[in-house]
């Protein structure tokens, strides 16, 4: 298996080709003009990076997790015209909405391409393309190294002859996110989809196991970022709107002052919409955040670890204090003492008596953050009780977070001792020109309590709203549908409602068309969004309120 690294470079594309290939890197993908992907073999040697003088800033690929939970609950399930409220669309006689003209981009497990609600009443595909990263059946996209792309003749040939062997969804978390998005309830009208008539173009992730925990599924931020450029691509070729629906998720990072996301510049053009999941670590005890109130006073903070592999910890400082560390084993062992030191220098060392390697690197400023961002990696860790020693070294606000990886990637028994729900957004749904959206509960008209939570710290609020996300029914594999819960729920209504909304102010002339931008559709559903009335908004859980077509609409068309 490959490692994979994220580089943001300072030169031109050509000067960077021959850089990499004159260091022995020759598996790279340039994502835009900023940053690359580079895939090299595990004993890869990183201070090769460090020694590229147009490599900016460089880290080791993240992993990612499913914003949806398969549940198994259809006979209380919701349907998604009653989550996302669309009867006010298609139950009105004036109302030719459907979602045309736009495209929503799925970056998940795959799809069910046979499932009749992908397929229109002349045995045509809805799908443009897919791009499974796993597959070796065919040649890549442009510009691609790995998997294998099936354009629309490609399904199409396939439905024809009942063929479901060019590309399998073998979890059902795409295929559920996609029949959301735009499913056309051929097998069952009543579980169809938001919006009916917009097309999909769909990315199955390379799937990794086992990183912290046997059997646990894992995607990489290089292979996303690479999806990400893709369906833009695509998009792009088809002179089309596009939706690019994130229904998963990195860990969530704190206050982020710059994410890789805004590398791409075409997130900010006209008619590309980055809708996100908010996260499902609302009760999970992956996050602790505290003070230091005094320069010489250490601070320990404790982790319960259950069965499992490896883990991996980010500590993230406020401001430009600085924060050293020691970690203590469950029999008393303690590492090295680790400082800041300007050049990022990564220490390694070994538990003897629990037979666990560290790893501990302070870096300062991170590129993201704008301060100190401090990696602790543990590798073949024992289960029992660990403390992260926190020693003060500069210190004026004293406020930091830590993180653990989502909690579906580690063991269930691996938690803060002392967690707070707080400031648990994923961090590609921590920014501005993202609509990120948190989980409602529509049955007992409450927060699903997966949801996360906003941070306090920030001049804006996150989520941004939140929409029913709680055992909602959708299209699943083997052409059958079940229930799902999460925030990558929530974030798939709303992108179908978002492409009913672009389809109705694209039918009301040129002029409005200029409002098909990221700011301006947030604002709408924001103004949109229900209000409960023993709340104040924004806040943290709710952000501005609960998803509204029908008011959102109203909203829009006082304004056109």
């Amino acid at each position: 298996m490959e490692k994979s690294y994220l580089i943001m470079y300072q030169s031109g594309r050509t000067e960077l080709e021959d850089t990499l290939k004159s260091n022995g890197i020759d598996r790279y993908i340039i994502l835009n003009s900023q940053l690359a992907a580079i895939y090299t073999k595990r004993d890869f040697d990183e201070d090769i990076l460090n020694s590229i003088k147009i490599i900016g800033w460089w880290q080791r690929s993240s992993p990612m997790s499913s914003l949806i939970e398969i549940t198994n609950n259809i006979e209380n399930g919701e349907t998604v015209s009653t989550a996302a409220g669309t009867e006010f669309v298609y139950s009105n006689p004036y109302s030719s909405v459907t979602g045309k003209g736009v495209i929503i981009g799925i970056i998940d497990s795959g799809i069910d391409y046979l499932h009749p609600d992908f397929i229109d009443e002349d045995g045509n595909t809805k799908i443009i393309s897919i791009w499974d990263q796993d597959s070796k059946h065919g040649d890549p996209p442009s510009e691609c190294l790995f998997g294998t792309e099936f354009s629309r003749e490609d399904i199409n040939k396939a439905i024809s002859e009942n063929n479901g062997n060019l590309t399998s969804d073998n979890t059902g978390t795409g295929t559920m996110a996609a029949g959301i998005c735009c499913g056309r309830g051929n097998l069952n009208s009543q579980y169809r989809g938001v919006a009916i008539d917009s097309e999909l173009v769909v990315v199955k992730l390379r799937e990794y196991r086992g990183r912290f925990k046997e059997g646990k599924i894992n995607y990489q931020s290089s292979d996303f970022l690479s999806a990400i450029k893709y369906i833009n691509d695509v998009a792009t070729k088809e002179r089309k709107y596009i939706i690019i629906n994130l229904t998963v998720a990195t860990a969530p990072g704190g206050e982020i002052e710059v994410s890789l996301l805004d590398s791409f510049n075409f997130l900010y053009e006209e008619g590309v919409i980055l809708v996100a999941g908010a996260g499902n670590e609302g009760n999970t005890d992956i996050h602790n955040e505290g003070e230091i109130a005094a320069f010489d006073e250490p601070q320990d903070v404790i982790i319960q670890v259950g069965e499992q592999n490896n883990l991996e910890i980010y500590l993230i400082v406020d401001g430009p204090d600085k924060i050293g560390i020691q970690v203590i084993s469950p029999s008393g062992e303690i590492s090295d003492n680790i400082v800041y030191s300007p050049d990022n220098y990564p220490y390694y060392g070994k538990f003897n008596l629990e037979n666990t390697e560290y790893e501990l690197q302070i870096v300062y400023p991170w590129f993201e953050y704008g301060s100190e961002k401090l990696f602790i990696g543990l590798y073949d860790i024992k289960p029992g009780i660990w403390t992260l020693r926190l020693k003060p070294e500069y210190i004026i606000d004293g406020l930091y977070d830590i993180y653990l990886p989502n909690k579906s990637l580690i063991s269930n028994t691996t938690r803060f001792l002392d967690p707070t729900s707080s400031s648990t957004i994923t961090s590609f749904a921590n920014i501005e020109n993202v609509i990120s959206v948190g989980a409602y509960n529509y049955r007992t008209s409450s927060m699903w309590i997966g949801s996360s939570r906003g941070s306090l710290r920030t001049s804006f609020i996150k989520p941004d709203i939140v929409a029913p996300g709680v055992d909602i029914i959708s299209t699943y594999i083997n052409q059958s549908y079940n229930t799902g819960t999460g925030t990558g729920i929530s974030s798939s209504v709303v992108s179908g409602v978002l492409a009913l909304l672009m389809d109705f102010i694209s039918q009301q002339g040129l002029y409005p068309r200029k409002t098909m931008y990221t700011p301006t559709l947030k604002t709408y559903l924001m103004l949109g969004a229900r209000k409960e009335p023993i709340y104040i908004y924004p806040n943290t859980y709710q952000g501005y309120g609960i998803l509204d077509l029908a008011n959102t609409m109203k909203q829009i068309s006082k304004t056109l």
